[in-house]
């Protein structure tokens, strides 16, 4: 089949009758980045597609596909598909892949059966690829699929189309066959083996139940060539970019090579998202061919070390390194790099080339390589200059001068939020837009650090300089009474100022609390355990946190404890957050400050001011919290005269960054208080 003279172009494949107006098609995962671009080149053929969505509603449902296509036109610098073309040709199907027969009932399951629904197009995908995570990947890649099958099967279609990578060759070097895997394959990660899994599972129901299909396998997807922009996906490139740049500033302060243990000559092979959207059509134009598998993948290689140079380039470092081992000890920095960048060793980690029966498209090269990861970068930048959040100067009550940030109208009640000590701001971004619609949200940055231009009282480290801080800050924008939300080490300071300061708060939420609270078999994370055996040493002197500084950064021996309780607490934090978790370790100063303001925290009153503090208080918990035990929650809200419960089943200890439905019960939690004390029944 293969004509590599021939190559593929997309504008002329959606001018060909691909489809009559007749023939209808079902997508899933169209609100994500492929399944989007797919979508919105597929709107210019004709025919009916049928989309699965989630949402609470229809108008959700609907909201988050339109959303997606316009979001994808923008990506190319083209126009939105006409409102009249997508209430003619798109309709949402509100459901759930996850769930048994998609969550769909039986009416629209008849509406479907129907449609004349010819081919199912499964583009949907967990994206996560840790090992532990196997049961969160699972529910979506394997039984997500499976369900979807099944729906196929009922649905009576002639084709099921499924998308996976090319990378399911895991670790495997040399050429890769466009054929199945083997399931003794060693995969990179768990992500790699999900999709393998799930091709099998394909092939073998498609063919016992008389269904023909096709398995696709893009290999690195870019954005749009058109543009070459990213056309908002954060994955393969752009993720490993990403990492790059938010650490930036870590990373120019090393004085020695990260250490990346794979091939030094392995190729990465980057693709278009237009380019793949064409080998789908172009599928579909011959009858998707005499193959069950297709690669679609550049003709092009591109050497991974070559690709990080350019991207050290963009971001004006020179510390990274591709070695076939590590001869000497695992800094804790490369430790850190490890857990940020695994997703990408099966990139990097070996050498192979993918076969490829399709035409050719344009190859990439080094040059066009170096634009996309210039447009991303000015990409980076803008949004980094999109700061939601309106600042000011506030005076405290000692004469110093804090950075305050607001969000929301000061026409509404009032939320101030404590951040953890030394935290940026940026980890309140989420939760503060969710809350603003409702609330006028305050919170600042924490004196010493991150405020490191002030200089630093050791005298008045302790919680209620903290606490007399949010009062300057009520104070200043004339605030009589408010309710406070507090993070990790920010509860304990919320739970001083509510002790402090009884009539200036009328209710609290304490999340993910690190504090004081000392009970006697009371559980303790590992985190919190190293954390806390550091923290006498680094705190002691500038010299020892100089000397601490270089274990982090340097390539220096030291105690074998210390380097495993730093590899710990360096370890124990959500990779993708790194860049903000750091911000207290970016020099010796700020890890001298960090450490004094944590290990006075850990010390102050073994009851963390509980017993004084009255106001009605939600304190949340998540079971997967690896920073401080989920105990810790349910012990805090037992301490409280007026306290409740509301532990998260599948959230960790930034829940508050992801987790949108925690911003509802915060709102729910401050309502029903005020309902209660106005005596409205609730």
């Amino acid at each position: 089949m293969s004509n590599k003279s021939q190559q593929i172009n997309l504008l002329e494949l959606i001018k060909q009758p691909l489809y009559d107006s007749q023939e209808s098609i079902f997508i899933t995962g169209a609100t994500g980045f492929l399944g989007g671009n797919y979508l919105y080149w597929k709107l210019h053929t004709p025919g009916k597609i049928f989309v699965l969505s989630r949402g609470d509603s229809e108008q959700e449902a609907l909201s988050r596909i339109k959303n997606n296509l316009k979001s994808c036109a923008q990506s190319y610098d083209l126009p939105d598909i006409p409102e009249d073309e997508l209430e003619r040709k798109l309709v949402c199907v509100r459901g759930d892949l996850k769930s048994q027969g998609l969550g769909l009932s039986q009416k629209q399951i008849i509406q479907l059966q129907q449609a004349n629904i010819t081919e199912i197009w499964h583009f949907a995908a967990s994206l996560s690829y840790r090992w532990e995570d196997q049961n969160k990947i699972d529910a979506t890649n394997l039984i997500g699929t499976q369900n979807l099958l099944d729906v196929s099967e009922k649905l009576k279609v002639k084709r099921f189309i499924y998308i996976s990578t090319a990378y399911t060759a895991g670790k495997t070097s040399g050429s890769i066959k466009e054929q199945l895997h083997s399931e003794d394959t060693e995969f990179t990660n768990y992500y790699e083996q999900s999709k393998c899994y799930a091709e099998k599972l394909v092939s073998q129901y498609t063919a016992s139940m008389g269904i023909a299909s096709t398995i696709v396998r893009p290999s690195i997807v870019l954005g749009p060539v058109l543009t070459q922009r990213s056309g908002g996906t954060r994955f393969g490139l752009y993720g490993f970019f990403n990492e790059m740049y938010q650490i930036k500033s870590t990373l120019s302060q090393l004085n020695h090579k990260i250490r990346l243990v794979g091939d030094p000559e392995a190729v990465g092979n980057f693709i278009p998202v237009d380019q793949v959207v064409a080998d789908l059509l172009y599928l579909r134009s011959i009858n998707f061919g005499s193959q069950p598998i297709y690669h679609s993948v550049n003709p092009s290689n591109l050497r991974v070390f070559d690709v990080i140079q350019q991207c050290e380039q963009h971001i004006g470092t020179d510390c990274i390194d591709i070695v076939d081992s590590r001869d000497s000890e695992t800094t804790t920095l490369e430790s850190m790099f490890d857990g940020r960048t695994e997703f990408y060793e099966g990139y990097y980690g070996t050498l192979k080339s993918f076969e490829r029966s399709l035409p050719h498209h344009k190859p990439m090269s080094l040059n066009v390589m170096d634009n996309y990861i210039r447009m991303f970068q000015e990409e980076l930048v803008l949004e980094g200059s999109d700061d939601s959040f309106e600042r000011h100067q506030v005076k405290t009550w000692d004469g110093n001068l804090l950075t305050v940030y607001t969000m929301g109208s000061p026409k509404k009640e009032t939320l101030i939020i404590a951040n953890a000590y030394g935290m940026p701001v940026d980890f309140m971004q989420p939760l503060a837009s969710r809350l603003s619609r409702d609330y006028h949200v305050v919170t600042w940055d924490t004196r010493w650090v991150p405020g490191i231009t002030q200089g630093f009282e050791l005298e008045k480290c302790h919680s209620l300089t903290h606490a007399r801080d949010a009062i300057s800050l009520l104070d200043s924008f004339d605030v009589k009474q408010a309710s406070m939300i507090g993070w990790s080490s920010g509860v304990q300071v919320t739970l001083r100022a509510l002790s402090a300061f009884p009539s200036r708060f009328s209710s609290a939420v304490l999340l993910n609390g690190g504090i004081s609270l000392q009970k006697r078999k009371l559980p303790v994370s590992e985190f919190e355990q190293s954390l806390k055996s550091l923290l006498p040493k680094i705190s002691s002197s500038r010299r020892n946190a100089e000397l601490y500084c270089q274990l982090i950064y340097g390539n220096i021996q030291g105690d074998a404890d210390d380097k495993r309780a730093i590899n710990s607490v360096i370890s124990s934090t959500d990779p993708r957050l790194m860049a903000m978790t750091s911000l207290p370790y970016q020099n010796s100063e700020t890890l001298y400050r960090y450490a004094n303001m944590m290990n006075n925290l850990f010390n102050e009153r073994d009851d963390a001011y509980t017993s004084d503090a009255h106001q009605p208080m939600l304190v949340v918990g998540c079971q997967n919290d690896e920073i401080t035990h989920p105990e810790s929650a349910v012990e805090l809200s037992r301490s409280l005269s007026n306290g409740r419960l509301l532990m998260l089943e599948d959230s960790g200890h930034f829940a508050h960054y992801y987790d949108s439905s925690l911003a509802e019960s915060i709102i729910q939690f401050v309502a029903q208080f005020k309902k209660e004390q106005e005596g409205v029944p609730a």
